[in-house]
């Protein structure tokens, strides 16, 4: 019981430092990052359409990874380099992560997928898988 209210003060205590850096610094919390970001699912008859807001990254900062019912976006900011002669006075460029994985609402064909990043939103669109429409006998036991 002691042990778990000290767990909790001490989870308690670092969020607070993570607050007071956001506030001073002005950058957005770890857990901002890594919470994801805004993913939109929309349905044709012929396609499923993934859109997602990654603004602030670059193409090749971004990773995509699909089955045939989920997919899995990977963004990680990678540490800007600064030249030995520039001077700041305050950087507030950092390196981070966002990911969600998305269970699809139907089947997809992985190998029709087609990307498309433009403006800090990335949109993959997939052919929808049709759906076996013959039956088959299963044998009761």
């Amino acid at each position: 019981m002691l042990w778990e209210t000290l767990d909790e003060f001490e989870r308690m205590r670092k969020r607070m430092e993570r607050l007071m850096r956001a506030f001073w610094y002005g950058f957005p919390l770890e857990e901002e990052l890594e919470r994801g970001f805004p993913v939109d699912v929309l349905e044709t008859d012929e396609e499923l359409i993934v859109r997602a807001d990654l603004p602030g990254f670059k193409k090749d900062e971004i990773t995509v990874r699909a089955s045939e019912d989920t997919i899995e976006i990977l963004a990680r900011k990678k540490e800007e380099r600064v030249e030995a002669t520039e001077r700041f006075f305050r950087a507030e460029r950092r390196k981070g992560m966002a990911r969600r994985v998305i269970t699809l609402p139907t089947e997809v064909d992985v190998e029709s997928a087609k990307t498309k990043f433009e403006n800090g939103v990335l949109e993959i669109r997939f052919r929808k898988k049709k759906p076996a429409k013959r039956m088959k006998e299963i044998k009761v036991e």
